[in-house]
Parts: structure tokens; C-alpha cells; sequence
């Protein structure tokens, strides 16, 4: 059985905050939302994305790691080790991540701090069936369901360039789906 690719998401929340540390082994914490439910995903992107606030029922996320920029170089916390806390509730998927004291927590403090960094991105696979594409001007991907969340990262560009071949696949058969439909109905019309 084949492995899911993995899949990008951004949020620019605008809304991450630091806190004073707990103990001496972390610089300082940042929080805010790693994933907003319902809201859309950013404007350049060649289609909107939603995820919905069904797509994490389930989902075990007792290891989920923090990321600088969705590198696995650059662990900032995780889970299972304390040092990331997550929460879902009305608005989406909260956090909490003791930042350690390390050249990259320190830099990724102080951006954000300093607001460089405002936004965070997640890295997840589809549940089979978990995501449904519909046209509202651009294509509009929903997201109702999570397999698995991975990690959520703190990020530097809002871009979709990360976007996994799933996800252009799947865009792709959704478009060549509408052209389908379009020429069956162009040659139900001729027959008649």
C-alpha cells in the first residue's frame, strides 16, 4: 500500500503571540492558530481551499511536530515530547509551543516577536473521500476530513509552490470533469 503525499495548507493569522518561558530550558513560547476552520486559503493560490470544522474528528495528533518552514531539520517542539500543546476548539486548531533555547528558537522568537513571521501552515494527508471540489468562479476545494496531521510550521512565505501532486491530480480531474460534462451536454443537445 502506497503512502499518502503529504499535503501544505497556509494560514496567514496575523495573530501569533510570544510569552515569557516557564522554565529556564525554553526562551519563550509563541501561540495562536495552526489551522482557522471555514476561512479561505490564500488569493494567488490556483484554487481556494477550506477546511471544514469536521476535518479533525479523530485525528490522533500525539505526535504531531513543530516545524520552521516545514523542514524536519528544524524541530521546534512536538507533542509527544511536551513541549507543543494543541487544542481544537470553535475556531480552529490552537497552539502552544515552548520555544527552545537553540539558534533557530531564538531567531523564530524574535521574527516573530518583531512580526516577521505572522503565519503558520500545517502538513497533513486526505482521509479517503475526506475532501470534496466544487466551482465558485476559481475551483474550491473543502477539506472534511483528515487522515493524519503531521506537523504544523511556523512559516516565512505563504505559498502553495508545496502543493503535492494529490492535490494537482486531483484539481486537474476536477476540471477535466466540468470540460466532460460540458461537451456530453454540447452533444445531448446536438442529438435531440
Amino acid at each position: 500500500m502506497s503512502e499518502k503525499p503529504l499535503e501544505r495548507y497556509f494560514v496567514d493569522t496575523n495573530d501569533l503571540e510570544t510569552r515569557k518561558a516557564k522554565s529556564s530550558d525554553f526562551i519563550g513560547q509563541i501561540a495562536g492558530y495552526a489551522i482557522k476552520f471555514d476561512k479561505p486559503s490564500v488569493a494567488e493560490a490556483p484554487f481556494t481551499e477550506y477546511v471544514a470544522q469536521t476535518a479533525l474528528n479523530g485525528v490522533d495528533m500525539s505526535k504531531v511536530l513543530a516545524l520552521y518552514d516545514h523542514d524536519y531539520a528544524n524541530i521546534l517542539g512536538r507533542v509527544d515530547a511536551g513541549t507543543l500543546a494543541l487544542d481544537v476548539d470553535e475556531i480552529g486548531l490552537h497552539f502552544v509551543l515552548d520555544l527552545p533555547d537553540t539558534s533557530l528558537g531564538r531567531d523564530v522568537y524574535a521574527n516573530v516577536k518583531a512580526g516577521n513571521l505572522k503565519g503558520m501552515s500545517f502538513g497533513f494527508t486526505v482521509a479517503k473521500g475526506g475532501d470534496v471540489w466544487k466551482r465558485d468562479g476559481k475551483p474550491v476545494r473543502v477539506i472534511n476530513k483528515i487522515d493524519s496531521l503531521r506537523e504544523i510550521s511556523v512559516v516565512s512565505v505563504p505559498a502553495y509552490d508545496d502543493t503535492s501532486v494529490l492535490v494537482t491530480r486531483s484539481l486537474d480531474a476536477f476540471l477535466l470533469g466540468e470540460k466532460e460534462q460540458i461537451y456530453r451536454a454540447k452533444i445531448k443537445e446536438l442529438l435531440r
